[in-house]
């Protein structure tokens, strides 16, 4: 595991996108899969980082349960040791610095996995995941997300939310996801790997849980509909407990 100790931030606010584009073309809608139980699995991780590879591979496994959402957020506080990772990004930074701080941490480290926004630990640690994912799968869902994902043109996805059972002060997270990468690493700690990711987080908005709602996201150049998905989720704020739980979950196709 590799650490690095950041001063504490506080809960940074995501883009929040329009409704539409006007005069862009709609392609067909795409609805999300039936609502019912879930986990949200969310990984920090960098190409920089040695240790990161076993714990790409654990995610992947678990990914194969289609109640298993998972969301691999590449930091980009690695960029600068000798391999700038194609997918990351400070915003992928300030979600985990949020997580951090939610936790009352002053650490953040790769990899790290958070399983239903209140459980972080070392993202290769197998067990401790299947353990949390058992035990969220066994409680009730307490919010509930209905969505429909449409195609406005070739740079942005409309993507309706409809939550019901959030608290007050909860919202919807949507990630745009490139559902599998291989990337050969040319330097850096893993120089000369070939590294394997999946749900790679390519874009992320955010609306209020309060009712229906909407946002559109960055649909990044050679992209293909086909190789992407959206993943949204209900989370709600940090409380006294530590974390933000994650309440409810759906995700969709964004092609055919």
């Amino acid at each position: 595991m590799h650490t690095t100790y950041v001063g504490m931030l506080g809960v940074l606010s995501i883009v929040l996108g329009a409704c539409r584009d006007p005069g862009s073309s709609v392609i067909p809608e795409a609805r999300a899969d039936e609502p019912g139980r879930a986990v949200v699995l969310e990984l920090f991780t960098s190409e920089g980082c040695s240790s990161c590879p076993p714990a790409d591979a654990v995610l992947a496994d678990l990914s194969s349960d289609r109640r298993v959402f998972a969301l691999s957020f590449h930091v980009d506080y690695w960029d600068e040791l000798g391999w700038p990772d194609p997918f990351s990004s400070p915003d992928n930074t300030a979600r985990q610095r949020a997580y951090a701080s939610s936790f009352r941490s002053r650490e953040l480290y790769t990899p790290q996995l958070v399983v239903g926004g209140v459980d972080g630990f070392t993202g290769s640690d197998r067990s401790h995941a299947e353990s949390d994912i058992a035990r969220t799968l066994g409680r009730p869902t307490s919010a509930t997300l209905s969505l429909t994902v449409q195609t406005q043109s070739e740079r942005w996805i409309g993507v309706e939310t409809n939550p019901t059972g959030a608290p007050p002060g909860s919202v919807v997270h949507v990630a745009l996801v490139q559902r599998s990468a291989t990337i050969q690493v040319g330097a850096g700690e893993n120089s000369g790997r070939t590294l394997r990711h999946v749900n790679v987080v390519l874009g992320f908005a955010t609306a209020t849980a309060a009712g229906p709602g909407a946002v559109r996201v960055r649909l990044p150049p050679g992209l293909r509909g086909q190789d992407a998905e959206i993943i949204a989720f209900v989370q709600a704020p940090a409380d006294s407990t530590g974390g933000m739980p994650i309440l409810g979950a759906a995700r969709a196709n964004v092609g055919p």
